[in-house]
């Protein structure tokens, strides 16, 4: 047997509930799914994906199973079959709808949660958790334990905040008096974040200096990334491992910033924009530009947004 992930169903799901939440149909018999697997791992009554045709020879002695991918193989010998455009995107969102685990609104243990703080419905707070004074969070959103949310912080729906992440307290900014003793500069602003984002392990959104810190909707931060005071960024953006944004610095839409990329203070990645893995990002980047190096250097333009 190979290894696949148990689903703990609230009621029995088939291939073909399956088929009709993605708007399609199946293909062979419908049969019963209580476990997802990969393709190294076949077991019976379980769901997996193929990007590219598959010889069906390699479903042959499995009877119950059901693959998600673009077009029947070549001499189907069993199982059932989901046809999509793209198989990666629809497992995923089958994964979400069917077998994920969904969270339990509620406050958990030991948080502290401040009376003028708004917190929106089915919204649920791990342990050990601090919502400052008029922090406002949306409906759905998931916040997991030991997270430090500061004063006046807005969190749209169907946000994600992971463990011991720490949003809207002050960033790192002084300037030097007479005698060269550094003076900290008040930060007085937030952060204000849209819907449908994630925050990582680990992740500190500094909140800004005298305007706020925006993390629009649809943007997804890994663990371990620094957002110093008063950045922007766009819409579906990704900030993967370890990555840094440095103060005022403004990322356009559906930009990729690398594992442990830096970008220096206030320049601007326009929309689309790839840095690489470990780039240091000096000057602006223009749109759909690819950059890499250290200073990070122009590679190519992407063909199409």
């Amino acid at each position: 047997m190979g290894d696949s992930l148990s689903h703990n169903p609230r009621k029995i799901v088939t291939a073909r509930d399956i088929a009709m939440f993605l708007g399609t149909k199946i293909h062979g018999e419908d049969v019963e799914i209580n476990s997802v697997c990969s393709l190294d791992s076949i077991d019976e009554r379980s769901l997996l994906f193929s990007k590219t045709k598959l010889d069906g020879k390699l479903l042959s002695g499995y009877s119950q199973v059901c693959l998600i991918t673009t077009e029947l193989p070549v001499d189907v010998v069993s199982g059932t079959f989901i046809l999509v455009e793209n198989p990666r995107l629809a497992f995923a969102k089958v994964l979400a709808e069917f077998f994920l685990k969904k969270e339990k609104p509620g406050i958990g243990k030991h948080s502290v949660v401040a009376p003028s703080a708004k917190i929106g419905q089915d919204v649920s707070i791990g342990n050990n958790c601090t919502i400052g004074e008029n922090v406002v969070i949306g409906d759905k959103t998931i916040i997991r334990n030991n997270v430090v949310i500061a004063d006046d912080v807005k969190i749209g729906a169907n946000c994600l905040l992971r463990s011991n992440c720490v949003i809207g307290e002050e960033g790192f900014g002084f300037e030097d008096d007479k005698d060269g003793t550094p003076v900290r500069i008040p930060h007085l602003g937030s952060v204000k974040i849209g819907d449908f984002v994630e925050v990582g392990n680990f992740t500190a959104i500094a909140c800004g200096t005298l305007k706020d810190t925006t993390i629009g909707s649809h943007v997804k931060i890994d663990n371990l990334v620094h957002i110093a005071h008063n950045c922007v960024i766009g819409e579906s953006t990704m900030v993967i491992a370890c990555a840094e944004v440095s103060g005022s610095a403004i990322v356009g839409e559906r930009c990729w910033l690398g594992v442990g990329s830096v970008t220096m203070q206030k320049i601007k990645i326009e929309r689309n924009s790839t840095i690489g893995i470990g780039a240091v990002v000096l000057k602006d980047v223009p749109q759909n530009a690819v950059m890499a190096g250290n200073p990070a250097r122009l590679l190519r333009f992407k063909s199409s947004d």
